[in-house]
Protein backbone atom coordinates (compact mmCIF):
# COMPACT_ATOMS: atom_id res chain seq x y z
CA UNK A 1 0.00 0.00 0.00
CA UNK A 2 2.71 2.26 0.76
CA UNK A 3 4.99 1.64 -2.32
CA UNK A 4 1.08 2.71 -4.66
CA UNK A 5 1.22 5.48 -2.43
CA UNK A 6 4.57 6.31 -2.82
CA UNK A 7 4.44 6.11 -6.69
CA UNK A 8 1.07 8.26 -7.21
CA UNK A 9 2.81 11.07 -5.20
CA UNK A 10 5.73 10.39 -7.69
CA UNK A 11 3.28 10.38 -10.91
CA UNK A 12 1.48 13.66 -9.39
CA UNK A 13 4.86 15.53 -8.90
CA UNK A 14 6.02 14.38 -12.33
CA UNK A 15 2.41 15.66 -13.95
CA UNK A 16 2.87 18.81 -11.89
CA UNK A 17 6.36 19.42 -13.14
CA UNK A 18 5.68 18.83 -16.82
CA UNK A 19 2.70 21.35 -16.58
CA UNK A 20 5.21 23.95 -15.32
CA UNK A 21 7.69 23.66 -18.27
CA UNK A 22 7.86 26.63 -20.36
CA UNK A 23 6.59 25.58 -23.97
CA UNK A 24 8.25 27.48 -26.66
CA UNK A 25 6.54 28.39 -29.99
CA UNK A 26 9.50 29.80 -32.88
CA UNK A 27 7.84 31.33 -35.46
CA UNK A 28 10.95 32.91 -37.00
CA UNK A 29 9.92 31.11 -40.11
CA UNK A 30 6.40 31.46 -41.30
CA UNK A 31 4.33 29.51 -42.94
CA UNK A 32 1.66 31.33 -44.87
CA UNK A 33 -1.27 28.26 -44.61
CA UNK A 34 -0.77 28.27 -40.90
CA UNK A 35 -1.56 31.87 -40.42
CA UNK A 36 -3.92 34.67 -40.60
CA UNK A 37 -2.55 37.27 -42.32
CA UNK A 38 -4.73 40.23 -44.01
CA UNK A 39 -5.01 40.67 -47.43
CA UNK A 40 -7.64 42.46 -48.79
CA UNK A 41 -8.30 46.12 -51.11
CA UNK A 42 -6.76 48.01 -48.53
CA UNK A 43 -4.29 45.49 -46.68
CA UNK A 44 -1.70 43.62 -48.17
CA UNK A 45 2.01 42.22 -47.06
CA UNK A 46 4.98 40.59 -48.65
CA UNK A 47 8.14 38.70 -47.06
CA UNK A 48 11.11 40.69 -48.36
CA UNK A 49 14.28 42.34 -47.63
CA UNK A 50 14.24 45.11 -44.88
CA UNK A 51 17.92 46.60 -44.76
CA UNK A 52 19.03 43.23 -45.42
CA UNK A 53 17.26 41.01 -43.10
CA UNK A 54 14.16 39.04 -44.08
CA UNK A 55 10.77 40.27 -42.63
CA UNK A 56 7.40 40.08 -43.16
CA UNK A 57 5.93 43.56 -44.44
CA UNK A 58 2.57 44.43 -43.81
CA UNK A 59 0.92 46.99 -45.74
CA UNK A 60 -1.92 49.56 -45.16
CA UNK A 61 -3.00 51.44 -49.05
CA UNK A 62 -5.69 53.86 -47.50
CA UNK A 63 -5.14 55.78 -44.37
CA UNK A 64 -7.82 55.04 -41.62
CA UNK A 65 -7.13 56.67 -38.03
CA UNK A 66 -9.50 54.34 -36.89
CA UNK A 67 -8.34 51.19 -37.72
CA UNK A 68 -5.45 48.48 -36.80
CA UNK A 69 -4.25 45.26 -38.50
CA UNK A 70 -3.48 42.08 -36.87
CA UNK A 71 -1.11 39.13 -38.37
CA UNK A 72 -1.08 36.03 -36.29
CA UNK A 73 -0.61 32.33 -35.58
CA UNK A 74 -3.57 29.79 -36.15
CA UNK A 75 -4.05 27.55 -33.34
CA UNK A 76 -1.36 29.49 -30.71
CA UNK A 77 -3.48 29.94 -26.91
CA UNK A 78 -1.26 31.83 -24.98
CA UNK A 79 -2.63 33.72 -21.41
CA UNK A 80 0.63 34.03 -19.48
CA UNK A 81 4.30 34.02 -20.49
CA UNK A 82 7.13 35.69 -23.24
CA UNK A 83 6.84 37.68 -26.26
CA UNK A 84 9.70 38.26 -28.32
CA UNK A 85 10.25 40.24 -31.75
CA UNK A 86 11.90 42.35 -34.13
CA UNK A 87 10.30 45.45 -35.27
CA UNK A 88 11.14 48.05 -37.69
CA UNK A 89 9.09 50.97 -39.36
CA UNK A 90 10.28 51.64 -42.89
CA UNK A 91 7.59 54.22 -43.66
CA UNK A 92 8.00 57.91 -44.23
CA UNK A 93 5.37 59.15 -42.02
CA UNK A 94 3.29 58.52 -38.76
CA UNK A 95 4.82 54.96 -38.38
CA UNK A 96 2.60 52.83 -35.88
CA UNK A 97 3.52 48.96 -35.10
CA UNK A 98 3.84 46.65 -32.44
CA UNK A 99 2.27 43.08 -31.50
CA UNK A 100 -0.48 41.75 -30.01
CA UNK A 101 -1.63 38.87 -27.70
CA UNK A 102 -4.40 37.34 -26.31
CA UNK A 103 -5.84 37.21 -29.73
CA UNK A 104 -9.69 36.51 -30.69
CA UNK A 105 -10.10 37.66 -33.26
CA UNK A 106 -9.40 40.59 -35.18
CA UNK A 107 -11.34 42.86 -33.41
CA UNK A 108 -10.54 41.58 -30.01
CA UNK A 109 -7.06 41.57 -28.19
CA UNK A 110 -4.48 43.61 -26.54
CA UNK A 111 -1.63 45.21 -28.20
CA UNK A 112 1.45 47.15 -27.38
CA UNK A 113 2.52 49.45 -30.10
CA UNK A 114 5.63 51.68 -30.66
CA UNK A 115 6.27 54.95 -32.38
CA UNK A 116 9.24 55.91 -33.52
CA UNK A 117 8.62 59.37 -34.75
CA UNK A 118 8.19 60.28 -30.71
CA UNK A 119 11.26 58.41 -29.28
CA UNK A 120 12.17 60.03 -26.26
CA UNK A 121 8.30 61.08 -25.60
CA UNK A 122 5.81 59.43 -23.15
CA UNK A 123 4.44 58.88 -27.00
CA UNK A 124 6.49 56.32 -27.80
CA UNK A 125 4.87 53.27 -26.47
CA UNK A 126 1.32 52.74 -25.87
CA UNK A 127 -0.64 49.74 -24.17
CA UNK A 128 -4.00 48.90 -25.62
CA UNK A 129 -7.27 46.69 -25.51
CA UNK A 130 -9.43 46.48 -28.91
CA UNK A 131 -13.30 45.01 -28.29
CA UNK A 132 -14.77 46.72 -31.04
CA UNK A 133 -15.03 46.99 -35.16
CA UNK A 134 -13.14 50.47 -34.96
CA UNK A 135 -9.88 51.09 -33.06
CA UNK A 136 -10.27 53.44 -30.41
CA UNK A 137 -6.88 54.53 -29.34
CA UNK A 138 -8.27 57.94 -28.38
CA UNK A 139 -9.63 55.90 -25.02
CA UNK A 140 -6.10 55.33 -24.11
CA UNK A 141 -4.42 58.60 -24.12
CA UNK A 142 -3.91 59.08 -20.36
CA UNK A 143 0.04 58.41 -19.37
CA UNK A 144 -0.39 55.69 -17.58
CA UNK A 145 -1.35 54.01 -20.68
CA UNK A 146 2.31 54.89 -22.34
CA UNK A 147 5.98 55.28 -21.74
CA UNK A 148 8.92 56.99 -22.48
CA UNK A 149 11.49 54.82 -24.82
CA UNK A 150 14.39 55.59 -27.22
CA UNK A 151 13.31 53.97 -30.39
CA UNK A 152 15.01 53.84 -34.22
CA UNK A 153 13.41 56.51 -36.80
CA UNK A 154 13.87 53.07 -39.40
CA UNK A 155 16.10 50.81 -37.67
CA UNK A 156 15.55 47.55 -36.23
CA UNK A 157 14.85 46.91 -32.84
CA UNK A 158 14.07 43.99 -30.36
CA UNK A 159 11.14 44.04 -28.42
CA UNK A 160 10.37 41.61 -25.12
CA UNK A 161 7.26 41.45 -23.46
CA UNK A 162 6.25 39.61 -19.88
CA UNK A 163 2.85 38.91 -19.34
CA UNK A 164 1.75 37.77 -16.20
CA UNK A 165 -2.00 37.61 -15.25
CA UNK A 166 -2.82 41.47 -15.04
CA UNK A 167 0.48 43.05 -15.50
CA UNK A 168 2.66 43.60 -18.69
CA UNK A 169 6.17 44.87 -18.45
CA UNK A 170 8.15 46.06 -21.95
CA UNK A 171 11.36 45.14 -22.59
CA UNK A 172 13.52 47.26 -25.79
CA UNK A 173 17.06 46.06 -26.68
CA UNK A 174 18.27 43.26 -24.44
CA UNK A 175 18.06 45.65 -21.30
CA UNK A 176 17.18 44.17 -18.31
CA UNK A 177 15.29 47.12 -16.69
CA UNK A 178 11.58 47.48 -18.39
CA UNK A 179 10.79 50.88 -19.97
CA UNK A 180 7.26 50.01 -19.33
CA UNK A 181 4.95 48.40 -16.70
CA UNK A 182 1.62 48.11 -16.75
CA UNK A 183 -1.38 46.85 -15.10
CA UNK A 184 -4.38 45.98 -14.79
CA UNK A 185 -4.88 44.19 -17.95
CA UNK A 186 -8.08 43.98 -19.53
CA UNK A 187 -9.94 41.25 -17.93
CA UNK A 188 -12.20 40.22 -20.21
CA UNK A 189 -9.60 39.31 -23.18
CA UNK A 190 -8.01 35.91 -21.16
CA UNK A 191 -6.19 33.94 -23.52
CA UNK A 192 -5.69 33.59 -27.20
CA UNK A 193 -3.15 34.06 -30.02
CA UNK A 194 -0.50 35.74 -30.39
CA UNK A 195 1.11 38.26 -33.36
CA UNK A 196 2.06 41.60 -35.39
CA UNK A 197 0.08 44.67 -35.36
CA UNK A 198 -0.32 47.40 -37.66
CA UNK A 199 -1.81 50.83 -37.13
CA UNK A 200 -2.67 53.59 -39.33
CA UNK A 201 0.58 53.95 -41.68
CA UNK A 202 1.79 52.18 -44.57
CA UNK A 203 4.03 49.83 -43.79
CA UNK A 204 5.57 47.46 -40.77
CA UNK A 205 8.68 44.99 -40.87
CA UNK A 206 8.65 42.62 -37.99
CA UNK A 207 10.55 39.04 -37.71
CA UNK A 208 11.57 36.45 -34.95
CA UNK A 209 8.08 36.31 -33.23
CA UNK A 210 8.95 33.88 -30.43
CA UNK A 211 6.10 32.78 -27.85
CA UNK A 212 6.92 31.19 -24.18
CA UNK A 213 3.92 30.04 -22.79
CA UNK A 214 4.28 29.74 -19.03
Amino acid sequence: MKIVFTSLLLLLFVRVVAQQKPVIHNYSVIKISDWVIPRTDTLDYAFDKYQGQKALLLKRKIDNYKSASIAYPKGLEFKDGIIEMDAAWPGEKGGFLGLAFRIKDAHHYESVYFRPESSGTINAIQYMPEKKWEYNWWNYEADKYQAKATLPLHGWFHVKIIVKGGQLKVFLNGNATPVFIYSPLDNSLKSGSVGFWLGNCTVGAYKNLVVTNL
